[in-house]
C-alpha cells in the first residue's frame, strides 16, 4: 500500500473533542456500473451475491464506505442493457446488493445521473432510500442535489458531497439543460458556504466525491487540478475522484490529500489500466490527524484485491504519477461555472 500522513486542517474548530473521538476508517472505491453485463450475467439470474464476494469483508470492516454510483436503479423486472448501451440502469435488486457490501454513502453526481433523465434519477434515489444508503449529489431541486449525506460514527459527524465537472451533453456541462434541476456541480462559489453550512450543523469532516478529468489519462487536465484544489481551499478536509476509469496521483494540499482518480471498481472494461484502481483507506486519528493508504483494486464485474507482483506494479504507477503531479504549476482556481439562471426543480 501507498501511506501519507499530514495533520487534518480544522480540527480545532469542530465541537467534539478528541477525548470523545475514537480513530475512524473510511474506505472509498471508484467507479461502479451494476447494469450491462453485471446486470445481465449477476443480478437478475440471482448470482447478485458473487458481484461484492471478494471484498465485502473489507467494505463491512470499515466504519464508512463511500463509493460512486455509476448506474441508476430503476426496476425494469428481467430487462438488461446491452453490452454497449449508452445509458445504465441497474435492476432494483441492486441496492440491497450494495447495502449488504456495506456501503454506507454513495455519491450519485456523475454523467450517467440522468440516464433515464428525471424519472430514472428519483427512482434510483427512493431504493437507495429503501435500501438504508445515504447518498448525495442528486435530488428533486438544486439544493437537494447539493446536500451531503451525513453519517455519525465513534463520535465524529461526516459530511459527504458529490459532485460532477463532467457531464453528458454536447457542452459537457449542466448549466442550461434540464439535468440542471438535479444533478450538483462542482461549483466552487456555492459548495464554500455549502460547506461551512455543514460545519455549523455540528460536521467534523467534510468529504467531496469529484466526478471529474478525462476518460483513460493517467494525468489529470489543469482545469480539474485547479477544480481539486480550489475545493479544499474551499473547506474540504478531502477530495475523492474518480471518472477517468484508470488510477491517477496522489497530493497534499495545504495538507489535505486530493486523491485525483480512484478508478474502476465494478465495471468491465478493456483500454489500459481501467481494469485496475483503488480503494482509498482514511484513518484519522482522535486528533485530526489523517494517513491515507491506498489499496490496489483488480476491477471486473466481481472485482478482488490485487496481490504481489500486481499489487506492487500498481502502486509504482501510482507513486509514479503522484511524483507529477508534485510538480504542476500550484494553480488557483476562480468560479468555474458562469452565473446561474433560474433553478428549476424537478416537476
Amino acid at each position: 500500500m501507498l501511506a501519507s500522513a499530514a495533520p487534518l486542517g480544522g480540527a480545532a474548530q469542530v465541537p467534539a473533542t478528541a477525548g470523545q473521538r475514537q480513530p475512524l476508517r473510511i474506505v472509498a472505491v471508484g467507479d461502479i456500473n451494476l447494469a450491462r453485463a453485471v446486470a445481465r450475467d449477476y443480478i437478475v439470474p440471482g448470482r447478485g451475491a458473487e458481484v461484492f464476494a471478494s471484498v465485502r469483508p473489507a467494505l463491512r470492516g470499515a466504519d464508512i464506505a463511500i463509493g460512486n454510483l455509476e448506474s441508476v436503479i430503476v426496476d425494469r423486472g428481467a430487462a438488461t442493457d446491452t453490452a454497449r448501451a449508452p445509458a445504465f440502469a441497474a435492476p432494483k435488486a441492486a441496492a440491497a446488493l450494495l447495502a449488504d457490501a456495506g456501503f454506507a454513502v454513495l455519491g450519485t453526481a456523475n454523467n450517467h445521473a440522468w440516464d433515464l433523465e428525471g424519472r430514472g434519477l428519483l427512482e434510483s434515489l427512493a431504493h437507495l432510500d429503501s435500501a438504508g444508503i445515504a447518498h448525495a449529489g442528486t435530488g428533486p431541486t438544486p439544493d437537494a442535489a447539493l446536500r451531503p449525506a451525513v453519517v455519525r460514527r465513534k463520535g465524529w459527524t461526516v459530511a459527504v458531497f458529490s459532485v460532477t465537472r463532467i457531464f453528458n451533453y454536447p457542452d459537457l456541462v449542466v448549466q442550461g439543460h434540464p439535468a440542471e434541476c438535479c444533478v450538483a456541480w462542482a461549483d466552487t462559489a456555492r459548495l464554500r458556504p455549502a460547506f461551512k453550512a455543514a460545519r455549523d450543523s455540528g460536521a467534523d469532516l467534510v468529504l467531496v466525491m469529484l466526478h471529474a478529468g478525462r476518460e483513460y489519462q493517467d494525468l489529470p487536465p489543469a482545469d480539474v487540478v485547479a477544480t481539486a484544489r480550489g475545493l479544499v481551499r474551499a473547506g474540504a478536509d478531502a477530495v475523492i475522484g474518480h471518472h477517468p476509469h484508470v488510477p491517477e496521483g496522489v497530493e497534499r494540499v495545504n495538507g489535505h490529500p486530493v486523491l485525483y482518480s480512484l478508478g474502476n471498481f465494478v465495471f468491465a472494461q478493456h483500454p489500459r489500466w481501467t481494469r485496475r484502481g483503488l480503494a482509498a483507506i482514511l484513518t484519522v486519528a482522535p486528533s485530526g490527524a489523517m494517513t491515507v493508504q491506498l489499496r490496489p483494486v483488480v476491477a471486473s464485474e466481481t472485482p478482488h484485491w490485487a496481490a504481489g507482483a500486481d499489487s506492487a506494479r500498481v502502486a509504482a504507477h501510482v507513486r509514479a504519477l503522484s511524483d507529477s503531479l508534485a510538480r504542476l504549476p500550484r494553480t488557483r482556481t476562480r468560479r468555474n461555472v458562469a452565473p446561474p439562471g433560474p433553478r428549476p426543480g424537478l416537476r
